[in-house]
């Protein structure tokens, strides 16, 4: 009886290494993410599976496609849990792929070599993108970010309101075309109003916060940065004499030599001019001085 205990033990043991081990690998199963990979450049689309399987074991990479068209006709009838999706290409953008999905049953890590309309609103909405070349940092905290968020996030909230912001984002590529009829878009809790540029006569920075004044006296306070709105607006005869106004430069009455050199608006606004625009600033006016 002494010599079998041992071997009973042993057995025993060696049972219940197997029982933890197979539990290990049912765990291991069960959180695996079933992941796509979209990018019209097979270059890009090499480089960052190399990554994922060197660096990843529980992200399992079902498919990746080159062809937008082709991704979206996937994704309509298969269920996956992260996509790694291309902004910029042919045919389809990959922001205009998720409009014709409708339906968002998955996460997304954006890469782009740089859209800087798309970027804003994926910032807006909360979501993750990667600028090419991928850095490997990045994509270790956007995959970390994946993981901790996955299942406690409305991912169809927030991709719907990507949608929103881009669309939003993308007038600027309509008004710098000379298109007629384009109005600028300001978002609200409740609406969405439109603008036409010639009806702003400036723009006064205040945090992240923008103060549009219009010509008949209204004010404007939009949830976006100056510098997006001087995007929008320098292609329509807008400048920027200092670094918290955007002026529209139609409605200038005079300048200012004294304080230093302030420009004054029609209204009779008093708007200073920093020193290193100064110059710029004085050639608008070098026939009047």
């Amino acid at each position: 009886m002494r010599r079998v205990m041992p071997s009973v033990q042993k057995s025993s043991s060696h049972s219940l290494m197997q029982n933890l081990t197979n539990l290990s690998l049912i765990n291991k199963t069960i959180i695996m993410f079933k992941t796509v990979i979209i990018d019209d450049e097979l270059n890009c689309v090499e480089v960052l599976e190399i990554l994922i399987k060197q660096d990843f074991d529980d992200i399992e990479i079902v498919e990746k496609f080159t062809s937008s068209k082709q991704a979206l006709q996937y994704l309509e009838h298969n269920h996956v849990d992260l996509v790694f999706l291309d902004i910029q290409m042919p045919f389809m953008t990959g922001i205009e792929l998720l409009h014709r999905l409708g339906r968002y049953d998955f996460n997304v890590i954006f890469t782009t070599a740089y859209d800087q309309y798309a970027i804003s609103a994926i910032k807006l909405s909360a979501l993750d993108y990667l600028l090419k070349p991928i850095d490997e940092e990045l994509l270790t905290h956007a995959i970390q970010k994946f993981r901790k968020l996955k299942g406690e996030t409305n991912i169809q909230k927030q991709l719907t309101n990507l949608l929103m912001q881009y669309n939003l984002s993308t007038n600027l590529v309509q008004i710098q075309s000379g298109m007629p009829g384009n109005k600028i878009a300001v978002g609200f809790q409740d609406k969405i109003l439109f603008y036409d540029p010639q009806e702003i006569l400036y723009c006064q920075s205040s945090d992240n916060y923008t103060t549009i004044v219009l010509t008949n006296g209204e004010k404007i306070i939009a949830s976006k940065t100056m510098r997006y709105f001087e995007d929008i607006l320098n292609p329509q005869g807008f400048i920027r004499p200092h670094q918290s106004y955007i002026i529209n430069s139609k409605y200038i009455q005079q300048y200012s030599k004294k304080d230093g050199g302030f420009l004054v608006m029609t209204d009779g606004s008093s708007i200073p001019v920093s020193r290193n625009r100064k110059e710029e600033i004085l050639m608008m006016f070098k026939g009047d001085i």
